[in-house]
């Protein structure tokens, strides 16, 4: 009897449910700005729209979430005037290999357009609506030295290294860093199956980005810092480089030589509102999807929409991943590279 009970007290509590309907109001359609200045090149941006974050995702979102429709100019300004413009467009090259609508103007580019120590003006007219912001591109600070060291931490892999750097960080304060990098060069066995190794380059797509900080706890200071290998998928920026080796198989009888990687470092001064920006981006990207992690909203430079406008310092360095190698010497980067 007392089990009859039981299971009419359980259809009793499952007959008083009430189901809850959430009524989200839509997120508004913005502009998401991702946009680039740096001195010799042409600005770049992408554009996108927000989702909101209930949305569903399926087989349409990514190529109806870009915008390849806008007007877009970018002004040089001196002293608050606006002393040259530059008009920017979707470039088709950069669409078939990239595979983004990428807007930006190689053809009408003078290189003194974008200079250190100048600020920059950007207008973008999309869907009847004005979305501006502002950047300067900061004077760049370069490294004393870079150099390739073991890792201690693979110890069963002794062709994993780290790149190392020497830095002396000006005396003023104010100073904030952004590093990015990419493998020009990486080699990978596309015939993991095969009895014969296969290894062939496949270089990072994009720049990724490494860190971004101010300059507080180390004004004024030299010291010695590394940059660890990103992951293309986002996360904590911990995993390591190669130097060339020599591959066994056939049960150890045979091996393949396979060269080092060659790797692209972007070392950069960004100003205030980048710089929170990006660090943000990072925050979030390391939280590693941490439920206690402290939240953290994307502070933007954007007026009309969200994202970046972004000017850079730059130093660049081209470094194979070759051990005991030192390298004092800054490298000039071909316009692909700087994506």
């Amino acid at each position: 009897m007392k089990n009859y009970y039981i299971l009419f007290l359980f259809l009793g509590i499952l007959s008083c449910r009430e189901e809850i309907f959430l009524e989200l109001d839509q997120a508004d359609e913005k502009l998401v700005v991702e946009g680039h200045i740096e001195p010799g090149f042409p600005p770049y941006l992408i554009l996108s729209k927000n989702q909101g974050y209930f949305d569903a995702l399926d087989s349409n979102t990514f190529s109806n979430i870009f915008v390849s429709e806008a007007d877009v100019v970018v002004y040089k300004v001196e002293n608050n005037i606006e002393i040259d413009s530059l008009n920017l467009s979707i470039n088709q090259d950069i669409l078939d290999i990239f595979g983004l609508p990428i807007f930006t103007n190689f053809l009408e580019f003078n290189p003194s357009f974008s200079e250190e120590g100048f600020r920059y003006n950007l207008k973008i007219n999309w869907n009847n609506k004005i979305i501006t912001s502002t950047t300067t591109i900061p004077h760049s600070t370069p490294l004393e030295s870079i150099f390739i060291k073991d890792t201690i931490i693979n110890v069963d892999k002794p062709w994993k290294s780290e790149i190392s750097a020497i830095y002396t960080d000006p005396d003023t304060i104010g100073n904030n860093i952004l590093i990015r990098s990419k493998r020009l060069e990486t080699y990978i066995n596309i015939d993991s199956n095969s009895n014969t190794p296969n290894f062939i380059n496949q270089p990072d797509q994009r720049m990724l980005l490494v860190d971004c900080g101010p300059d507080v706890l180390i004004n004024g200071s030299s010291f010695e810092t590394f940059f660890p290998r990103p992951k293309p998928e986002g996360g904590f920026p911990n995993e390591k480089y190669n130097t060339f080796r020599y591959k066994k198989f056939n049960e150890g009888t045979d091996s393949v030589f396979v060269k080092e990687d060659i790797v692209l470092i972007k070392f950069c001064q960004v100003d205030n509102a980048s710089m929170k920006f990006w660090r943000g981006v990072v925050r979030n990207a390391t939280s590693g999807g941490n439920p206690f992690a402290e939240p953290a909203n994307l502070t933007t430079n954007i007026i009309g929409g969200l994202g970046v406008w972004s000017g850079y310092g730059t130093k660049y360095y081209k470094v194979p991943i070759i051990k005991d190698t030192i390298i004092y010497e800054e490298y000039i980067p071909e316009i692909l590279d700087i994506f």
